[in-house]
């Protein structure tokens, strides 16, 4: 907020110093681009660290090559109260735009007018577009900067002050307002036909360039939320575990994978005692945390080849592709140590049960059927692991 109000007052400043100069203008004449700049504000566009760039300013900017700088505080404050009316631009941005704008304006326009000794002309010396052509670039680099730096504040996100977003944005006002703003003043010098065929053609480029953006942040939209729905339809939404459906998917690859090469396939199935009790005598979000501890420690303990899966309730699989019985019982036993290492289970217990392929069946109904009843087994002997015999 001391930020936008900061900015505020530079412009504020400005505005108060400009008025009374705008009566040695042809207002006719400033009205015009005035009109267009507001006009201008119609169209914008959005850039990927969410800075909106208005297509007002080659409007406002070639009045100040024909008026000199006080033709850019009004226009800026009238834009600033469109904004947030057009495009939802907050009234903090709208602020910060009004007061940068009209400075970066300010300064580019003593620049010129300073340099070239007078407004610019129809048929003006590379000189003088040299002059304004670093105006312009004075401009660019007050104006990125200040909104930039506004974008962080207000997100509190560090990668706004990147290069990646500043150089874009700088290079896009630098590359189109400058250009476009001489073109917009000569034509206006020329004739009115001109400068209106100029005029459309900014337009229908602005319309373009916004249309392309747009359909490029729905594009991502889409993507961003085709790639959730996939998550999201493939993970437990409690523990961010693989879900059944995908178990199956993953087991059946893995045993194709076996009857080629020959591989062993290993599977730990892994269930709660007392989690039913857990959650009637301490509360639900009490058992989410088990389940949440669960899905942690089987994270932490495997190998990127294997895979954990959530198939329900209080049940957990671990598939082991490349892995036999033995090496399949030691993961169990090491899972079993870390999940008792704290006292996370709130009472509960926890019971393994082992199966591998080939020496317990090769299909997914067979491995997972004699790791059922292994855990079977070993609840009804009181243990916490056990496999059944080859």
């Amino acid at each position: 907020m001391a930020y936008a109000l900061s900015w505020l007052g530079v412009g504020l400043v400005l505005l108060a110093a400009s008025v009374p100069r705008l009566a040695t203008l042809d207002l006719r004449e400033y009205l015009v681009f005035g009109l267009l700049a507001l006009l201008g504000n119609a169209v914008v566009v959005r850039f990927p660290s969410g800075t909106v760039v208005s297509m007002q300013a080659p409007f406002a900017f070639a009045a100040v090559w024909l008026f000199g700088w006080p033709g850019a505080p009004v226009v800026n404050f009238a834009s600033a109260a469109v904004l947030p009316l057009l495009h939802r631009v907050s009234p903090w941005r709208a602020v910060i735009f009004a007061g940068n704008g009209s400075l970066g304006m300010c300064a580019a326009g003593v620049v010129f007018w300073s340099g070239a000794g007078g407004p610019l002309r129809p048929d003006s010396p590379p000189e003088q577009v040299a002059i304004l052509v670093g105006a312009g670039v004075l401009f660019s680099l007050v104006n990125t900067t200040a909104a930039i730096v506004g974008r962080y504040l207000e997100t509190g996100e560090r990668a706004q002050l990147s290069a990646r977003n500043l150089l874009p944005l700088a290079g896009f006002t630098a590359l189109t307002y400058t250009p476009v703003s001489y073109l917009l003043a000569v034509a206006f010098r020329v004739s009115l036909p001109v400068f209106a065929l100029v005029v459309s053609v900014w337009l229908m480029v602005g319309l373009t360039l916004q249309a392309y953006r747009s359909s490029r942040d729905l594009r991502a939209r889409l993507e961003q939320a085709t790639r959730e729905l996939e998550r999201l339809s493939t993970t437990d939404a409690l523990t961010d575990l693989l879900n059944r459906r995908v178990f199956v998917q993953v087991a059946q690859r893995e045993l194709a994978r076996h009857r080629r090469y020959g591989d062993p396939v290993s599977l730990v199935l892994l269930d709660l005692r007392g989690f039913k009790r857990v959650n009637d005598t301490q509360g639900h979000q009490a058992g989410d945390a088990v389940l949440r501890w669960v899905a942690h420690v089987l994270r932490g303990r495997i190998r990127k080849t294997d895979a954990a899966f959530r198939l329900g309730g209080d049940e957990f699989a671990v598939l082991l592709p490349g892995t036999g019985l033995s090496g399949a019982v030691a993961v169990a036993e090491s899972l079993y140590r870390a999940l008792r290492s704290e006292d996370r289970l709130r009472g509960a217990d926890v019971t393994l049960g082992v199966a591998s392929c080939p020496e317990h069946g090769c299909t997914v109904d067979e491995l997972v059927r004699a790791a059922d009843r292994a855990l079977y087994r070993a609840r009804e002997e009181g243990r916490w692991l056990a496999h059944l015999s080859p």
